[in-house]
């Protein structure tokens, strides 16, 4: 079977709450995420929509093709952009943050797939990843135009300052309602 294309892949009808991404032609089915992982993306998704305004947006589970693989479409987890709704828009083409929650069945896919590709997108200036099962968020800057900085962040009172969009976070305030594996019984 050929590999299938970005407008074949987004003609197809999900069930509503299903998730899946093309890579390289193949549909790749993903799992159910863990409350953790919701936590934290709501927790940043608050905090993103009270702190901008019009134009900005943020989005959830959207859509975005990837820039240089044909056959690519990625549900990034979280993403802010201010590029005009466009009716039954399913990509969105000039995000200007991605955000994606890692855990243990996607980190590598997340780091050494999407993080790459996110990268070679002209309008995007930060990509965020977010560990579900640590404190650890690891933010990845452009400047002069092609370049990329690195930012670890682990302790509770790290800032994440996100520039793209104008944001200061605690890592504390991100991470307050996540329980990590072995902190089970504490609760």
């Amino acid at each position: 079977m050929d590999p299938r294309t970005v407008d074949e892949f987004l003609a197809i009808s999900w069930p509503e709450g299903e998730r899946h991404e093309l890579h390289d032609g193949r549909v790749i089915a993903g799992t159910l995420p863990t409350r953790a992982h919701q936590t934290l993306l709501m927790a940043l998704a608050y905090t993103l929509a009270n702190g901008l305004h019009d134009p900005w947006e943020v989005l959830l589970a959207a859509g975005i093709a990837s820039p240089t693989r044909a056959h690519t479409c990625y549900q990034v987890d979280l993403l802010v952009t201010c590029e005009p709704p466009q009716p039954r828009q399913r990509i969105i083409h000039a995000p200007v943050l991605l955000v994606e929650v890692l855990s243990p069945s996607t980190q590598a896919n997340d780091r050494n797939r999407k993080l790459p590709d996110y990268r070679q997108m002209p309008s995007v200036q930060e990509v965020l990843l977010i560990d579900s099962e640590a404190m650890h968020v690891e933010l990845y800057r452009r400047f002069e135009g092609t370049r990329w900085l690195s930012e670890i962040l682990r302790e509770p009172t790290d800032l994440l300052h996100l520039e793209s969009v104008g944001l200061d976070l605690a890592l504390a305030d991100l991470y307050r309602r996540v329980i990590f594996p072995g902190d089970e019984a504490a609760a």
